[in-house]
């Protein structure tokens, strides 16, 4: 039995060469939970072409089956191939520690803060929840299901900013890291390190004596 190694979300083709046009050919996938929910037909391929493409949508070991039928009269000759394809569980996103370490505070109302999420394999489109570490109890920044499309994405945090020229340390965590195939991410939880908005002088005005 040949064996192909595949990550989730990867859509690769296989082929068989058929002895003759004529004949009957049919593919079969086993394994986990069928089309539509493990595995998709991709570029117009069905199951009685000689190529298939198939995209992966979670991790697993399959089976793939070709049969080529010829028909003799009344008598049907079979050949068969088969494949395994193991399919890993390597969807996975981290979150960079922000672009800047350290920020002096505008004189806006609020300093925004970037952080780089990446994502490797799994589907396209993807959610993740995050919190703010550090401004505590009650003045935590925080969203759920926020959406992501592709290898990246820019989370920016907007910090309001004191007016005691106080400083605010921070990092970001992300949780419940999910693809729209329904794969959690492999490490889980991830977060930043500190990141800190220094308070501008507080300084009085200008008098008039």
């Amino acid at each position: 039995m040949a064996q192909d190694t595949r990550s989730v979300g990867e859509t690769h083709t296989y082929t068989v060469v058929p002895e003759s046009g004529t004949n009957t050919l049919l593919w079969a996938i086993t394994g986990n939970n069928g089309e539509g929910v493990s595995w998709d037909l991709q570029g117009g391929t069905a199951l009685n072409d000689a190529a298939i493409q198939i995209l992966w949508k979670q991790p697993g070991t399959y089976t793939l089956t070709f049969t080529e039928k010829e028909s003799h009269g009344g008598i049907e000759c079979s050949t068969i191939k088969t494949a395994e394809v193991n399919v890993g569980d390597d969807f996975d996103v981290v979150i960079a520690d922000a672009t800047i370490a350290v920020d002096c505070a505008t004189t806006a109302a609020n300093t925004d803060i970037t952080f780089v999420l990446s994502k490797t394999n799994g589907a396209t489109d993807w959610t993740f929840d995050y919190q703010t570490v550090g401004f505590g109890a009650g003045n935590e920044i925080a969203a759920t299901g926020v959406n992501a499309s592709g290898d990246t994405h820019s989370l920016v945090i907007s910090v309001p900013n004191t007016t005691d020229g106080g400083d605010k340390t921070f990092k970001v965590q992300i949780t419940n890291v999910k693809d729209s195939f329904g794969n959690d991410t492999v490490t889980g939880d991830d977060e930043t390190a500190n990141v800190t908005i220094y308070g501008l002088p507080d300084t009085g005005d200008i008098t008039f004596n």
